[in-house]
């Protein structure tokens, strides 16, 4: 059993081997069954799958008896170091993008275009920012402030975030497979679209993971960074999901930083931490 020493003084309900593999199953199973039953419904219905994490945790917690606790875990935990960190972690998310956008110009992979920044690359479920906020803090809840401290109990830093980083990859597959393969998306190359957008979010949950280690598993600042990342990823880049252009065109697949290259500029931040928690 291996418990890192920012998770000790924790008053985080013990959850099994049993308890995490539920809600892994529960919720990769469920989503996949949402998206093919509403399969003919909008991005932004099938977009209510991201509160799944979270119900599937408090579902656990409450079949256990322990629903207070998690609740006293998840509203009392937050330091003075949430504001903090969801500072810090929403800058390096910014400057992330702002990379991609550069290396992608650099490479001849995209192009500003011309036209004044708009909404209209943000999805429509996210462009309400109060439910766009909700949203995300319905994913984070289940992914960062269940399962991996959850898994901490059990495996090394490194194994955990691999885990929660795969698992988190698996439950986009669904809806990715949906939209790449929709005509009105007109996607070029679906299966690497898949594969591409399944990487980076593996590769990008060291980062939302040593954030939520950093700030004692809060559910605060991954929220709040999924949250902007839901914003400017798609104002800048664009949407790997809908395959509609931002402020740089380009191949989604590509240029996006859900795409290839942010799966190379958040290789280097995996890395980076990977050694720091070693």
């Amino acid at each position: 059993m291996v418990l890192i020493s920012t998770f000790d003084s924790l008053v985080f309900p013990p959850v099994s081997i049993t308890d995490l593999y539920s809600h892994i199953v529960l919720t990769l199973f469920t989503t996949g069954l949402w998206v093919f039953v509403y399969r003919h419904r909008s991005f932004t219905f099938l977009a209510l799958a991201m509160f799944f994490p979270s119900i599937f945790a408090i579902t656990i917690h409450i079949y256990h008896g322990s629903l207070i606790r998690f609740i006293s875990f998840l509203i009392l935990n937050p330091q003075w170091s949430t504001l903090h960190w969801s500072i810090i972690g929403s800058l390096i998310s910014i400057l992330s993008i702002i990379i991609c956008c550069l290396m992608n110009y650099m490479i001849g992979w995209g192009q500003f275009c011309s036209k004044q920044l708009t909404l209209l690359s943000v999805h429509q479920h996210n462009r309400n920012l109060i439910y766009g906020w909700l949203r995300a803090l319905g994913e984070e809840i289940g992914w960062r402030s269940y399962l991996l401290p959850g898994l901490l109990i059990h495996f090394y830093p490194i194994v955990a975030l691999n885990i929660s980083g795969f698992v988190w990859g698996l439950y986009h597959v669904p809806v990715m497979i949906l939209l790449c393969y929709h005509p009105e998306s007109k996607v070029q190359y679906p299966i690497r679209t898949i594969i591409v957008q399944f990487l980076s979010c593996w590769i990008s949950a060291f980062f939302y993971g040593w954030i939520a280690i950093q700030c004692q598993f809060s559910m605060i600042p991954p929220a709040t960074i999924h949250f902007i990342w839901n914003q400017i990823n798609p104002l800048l880049l664009g949407s790997i999901y809908t395959n509609t252009p931002g402020w740089m065109n380009g191949e989604q697949w590509k240029i996006n930083g859900e795409g290839f290259m942010g799966c190379m500029v958040y290789f280097i931040l995996a890395t980076i931490i990977t050694i720091q928690l070693r």
